[in-house]
């Protein structure tokens, strides 16, 4: 899939979700992410994470088994994790922090997209620091054209804006 070779080249996606656009880009690539991180104007807040599976996220944090099962509950939230595994992710994912916010696929695009990846993506609003999170597919084109490098988007009207949640 295209998504895969796009972010090990240190590309940026805006990925059109049933609640938002996304902005991803390969987590453990630390140029793409401050490219990221600047695009986007949010230099310090720590960025979410999404990974293919539990395997993936146990290589870059410990998990106990609350949160292990909160991860694969039906409400998908972001989990904050230590971040002692073996792998580390780009520095500027969480800068001065020990922790990082991991999600698992929760639509059938986010699966398609990760899984042949065996790295975590960032996975952060579509939107610039301070501004509303895009939601229409011209809005998106034309507001995160400055932040993105490509755009996978779809027909699907999204009637509810809705945020990640994080546990």
């Amino acid at each position: 899939m295209q998504f895969v070779l796009s972010s090990k080249r240190g590309m940026i996606l805006a990925i059109k979700g049933l609640g938002g656009f996304h902005l991803a880009c390969d987590a453990t690539n630390e140029e793409v992410v401050k490219k990221l991180r600047h695009r986007k104007r949010r230099p310090d807040q720590p960025l979410a994470l999404m990974a293919r599976d539990i395997q993936v996220i146990s290589e870059y944090c410990s998990m106990t088994q609350v949160e292990r099962e909160l991860l694969e509950s039906s409400a998908v939230p972001i989990v904050l994790l230590q971040a002692n595994g073996a792998k580390q992710v780009a520095p500027s994912v969480a800068p001065r922090q020990n922790t990082l916010g991991f999600m698992l696929p929760y639509t059938p695009l986010h699966h398609l997209a990760l899984r042949r990846l065996n790295i975590p993506i960032v996975l952060t609003s579509g939107n610039f620091a301070d501004e509303p999170q895009c939601i229409d597919n011209q809005e998106a084109r034309e507001n995160l054209s400055e932040i993105a490098d490509y755009f996978l988007i779809h027909n699907r009207p999204i009637f509810n804006l809705v945020d990640d949640s994080v546990v």
